[in-house]
C-alpha cells in the first residue's frame, strides 16, 4: 500500500503585512515602559533629595536664629539681651541677619554676619562694591586694591585735628568716644587735637538720627554741652557711655541743666550747632559711625592699630608738622569696650572694623 504523506504548502504573506504573536507584543510593551519607569524613579529620587536638602537647610537656619546666634551674642556681651534675630539669609557664603538687642533698656538694631558653621562672628561689614576707595581709604595700588595708609600719607598741619563723627547710641561710636577719652586720660595734650562731631540731619525744624528720635535728642544734648559747657563734655560723655542715663549724668557731672534745656529748645543755638556738624559730614560724605576726619582727610584708625589710645596718638603725631614730645610715648594698645559699658576695656572690646551706617 502506498504510504500517504502530507506536505505543507508555503504560505506567502505580503511584505506589508506583519503579525505579532502575543509574546512579541508583551515584550515590546515591557521594553517601552522600562525607560519611563527609570525616568520617573530618578525624578522621584531627585525630588526627595531636594526636599531633604531644603528641610535640612531650613532646620539649620532655624537653629542658627533661635540658638546659635543668641548664644554667640551672649558670649560676646553677657549684659545684652537678644530680643530677636530677623531677616536671616545667605550672602556671599555667610549668613547675614538683623540683630535686635536690648542694651541697658534701649532697643537697638544692627546688621551682623556669621559663617555657616557658627565659628566666626562679624559684628559688622562693609559692602566692597560701594566703597569709594580713593576718597575713604586714600590711594590704591595699581591692582585696584585699597592701600593701607602710613604716617607719610597723612596731611600735615601745625595744629592737627582728628575728628570722630559718631551717633550717640551706636556701639562703635561709643567705642570711639571711649578710646578718645582714654587717650586724653593717658596724655592730656591730645585734648587739643581730638574732637567729636555728630552725624544726622534737620528735617522740618527737627533733628533726626539713624537710630531714631531718642538718639537724635541725645546727639543734640551732647552737642549743646560741647558748645556751651565745653569743660563738662568729657565728664558727661564718660558717664553717659556707662549706662546711657543722660539725666542722671547731667546732674552727677554738674551740667547746668537750665542752660542745657535752653540750648536744645532754641533752634538758633542747638539746631544751629548741629547743622554745622551735619554740613561737614555731608561735605565729606560721612554716613558711618565712627568715621575719622584727619586734617580734612578721611582716615581709618585700623591702618594705625585700631580703636586704641596708641593708634589715636600715632594719627595725631603723623598729621602734625611739628612732632610733640609725647609722640615718642607709647600709650595703651588695648581696644576700647564696645557699646554701653562700665569698663573702658573688657570682653566686649572689638578689633573688627565695625560701624553703624545709614541704610
Amino acid at each position: 500500500m502506498k504510504k500517504l504523506t502530507h506536505t505543507k504548502k508555503p504560505v506567502h504573506v505580503s511584505d506589508d503585512i506583519h503579525f505579532d504573536t502575543e509574546r512579541d507584543v508583551v515584550s515590546k510593551e515591557k521594553k517601552s515602559v522600562r525607560p519611563l519607569v527609570v525616568v520617573v524613579s530618578l525624578l522621584v529620587i531627585a525630588g526627595l533629595v531636594v526636599v531633604g536638602f531644603m528641610k535640612r537647610n531650613t532646620d539649620r537656619m532655624n537653629t542658627m536664629k533661635t540658638k546659635t546666634i543668641p548664644s554667640i551674642v551672649k558670649k560676646v556681651d553677657p549684659g545684652v539681651t537678644v530680643k530677636s534675630v530677623n531677616n536671616l539669609k545667605e550672602v556671599s557664603d555667610l549668613y547675614q541677619f538683623e540683630l535686635e538687642l536690648d542694651i541697658n533698656g534701649q532697643v537697638q538694631k544692627f546688621t551682623s554676619y556669621t559663617t555657616k558653621d557658627g565659628q566666626l562672628f562679624f559684628t559688622g561689614g562693609v559692602k566692597v562694591a560701594e566703597l569709594d576707595k580713593k576718597e575713604v581709604l586714600g590711594d590704591t595700588t595699581s591692582g585696584g586694591e585699597a592701600k593701607k595708609l602710613t604716617c607719610d600719607d597723612l596731611k600735615k598741619t601745625q595744629t592737627p585735628s582728628v575728628t570722630a563723627f559718631v551717633v550717640s547710641q551706636c556701639p562703635y561710636g561709643l567705642q570711639m568716644q571711649r578710646v578718645m577719652k582714654m587717650a586724653i586720660g593717658e596724655e592730656g595734650q591730645l585734648n587739643q587735637s581730638l574732637n567729636v562731631k555728630y552725624i544726622g540731619a534737620i528735617e522740618n525744624g527737627k533733628i533726626t538720627s539713624m537710630h531714631g528720635d531718642k538718639e537724635a535728642q541725645e546727639n543734640l544734648r551732647q552737642i549743646c554741652i560741647r558748645e556751651e559747657q565745653k569743660d563738662l563734655y568729657w565728664p558727661y560723655v564718660s558717664c553717659y557711655m556707662q549706662e546711657g542715663k543722660g539725666d542722671e549724668c547731667a546732674t552727677k557731672t554738674g551740667v547746668n541743666t537750665a542752660s542745657l534745656q535752653s540750648c536744645v529748645t532754641d533752634a538758633s543755638k542747638g539746631l544751629a550747632y548741629a547743622k554745622k556738624d551735619f554740613d561737614i559730614a555731608d561735605t565729606y560724605k560721612i554716613g558711618s559711625s565712627p568715621t575719622l576726619l584727619v586734617n580734612d582727610q578721611i582716615v581709618s584708625e585700623f591702618d594705625f592699630g585700631g580703636r586704641t589710645s596708641n593708634a589715636l596718638k600715632d594719627i595725631v603725631c603723623c598729621s602734625s608738622s611739628a612732632k610733640a614730645g609725647f609722640c615718642g610715648k607709647e600709650l595703651s594698645k588695648t581696644d576700647a569696650a564696645v557699646a554701653f559699658s562700665v569698663k573702658d576695656v573688657g570682653e566686649v572690646a572689638g578689633a573688627a572694623a565695625a560701624n553703624c551706617a545709614t541704610q
